[in-house]
């Protein structure tokens, strides 16, 4: 009976080590399986806090995007509305032209008629050496030269106007511009690295014409137009003109200045 019970507690402490010697191994897996899910755990979160950045970064360069988009589209807009603008004005430029020159014709032609009517007065007005012309005729005869001064003024002052717009075209033809032309910088972009200018074929710029950039009294930079409208032109901002840290802005001035 004795040893029965010894060999059943030999059995047993045998079954017990075995056991938790399974347990133990179970365990230290069970331990390694949670070990790894908790790494993997956290390559999840560090993954997903990534992709949350990434996704803030890129709704911020849609923004960004979204708000460049609005403000080219509005320069477009803005521009469009210059063009027309200046089409318009050269339209009224060019029919105030002709209206000019016609009125010119119509004063020479004036002044020839009235130059002819003091010339018949005067010839009227030839009498015998006894007699003079009366005072009615020589009050006609001043009032006629009075006008006919009145009218050369006017044809005077209409050439010289005339002369001016066919100085300002003969110049463009040339390619000249004025030296002392001034505007202002209308938009920039900076990622073409050129410039809207608010001076166009009106004012006289031309192609390839360079232009200072200031700032107050400060010189910032150089221009030169690649591209001219009637009231706007494009210009690239000059390679190592602008001093490092300096930003061109709209609202900054250009001046022509001669070459000499």
């Amino acid at each position: 009976m004795g040893k029965i019970l010894l060999f059943a507690s030999f059995v047993f402490v045998v079954a017990s080590g075995v056991l938790g010697f399974l347990n133990k191994t179970k365990l230290d897996a069970t331990r390694e399986s949670l070990a790894s899910v908790e790494e993997k755990s956290s390559q999840t979160q560090q993954a997903l806090t990534s992709t949350k950045k990434e996704l803030n970064d890129a709704n911020t360069n849609l923004a960004t995007v979204k708000a460049e988009r609005d403000q080219a589209t509005s320069q477009v807009t803005s521009l469009q509305s210059d063009v027309e603008k200046a089409k318009s004005e050269v339209a009224s430029l060019t029919t105030q032209k002709t209206a000019a020159e016609s009125q010119v014709t119509q004063l020479q032609a004036d002044v020839q008629s009235k130059q002819q009517e003091l010339e018949n007065l005067r010839n009227a007005q030839q009498t015998p050496a006894t007699q003079g012309p009366s005072q009615e005729q020589l009050a006609i005869q001043k009032e006629q030269e009075t006008l006919i001064a009145q009218l050369q003024q006017k044809v005077d002052n209409q050439t010289s106007e005339l002369s001016k717009y066919r100085q300002a075209d003969e110049d463009r033809k040339q390619g000249l511009m004025r030296p002392g032309t001034e505007g202002k910088i209308l938009a920039v972009n900076p990622a073409w690295n050129f410039v809207v200018l608010s001076l166009g074929d009106k004012n006289g710029v031309v192609n390839n014409a360079e232009l200072l950039i200031k700032r107050g009294r400060q010189l910032i930079g150089k221009v030169r137009v690649t591209s001219v409208e009637p009231s706007t032109s494009i210009a690239d901002i000059v390679s190592n003109s602008v001093p490092q840290g300096v930003v061109i802005n709209p609202g900054d001035r250009v001046i022509y200045q001669s070459a000499e």
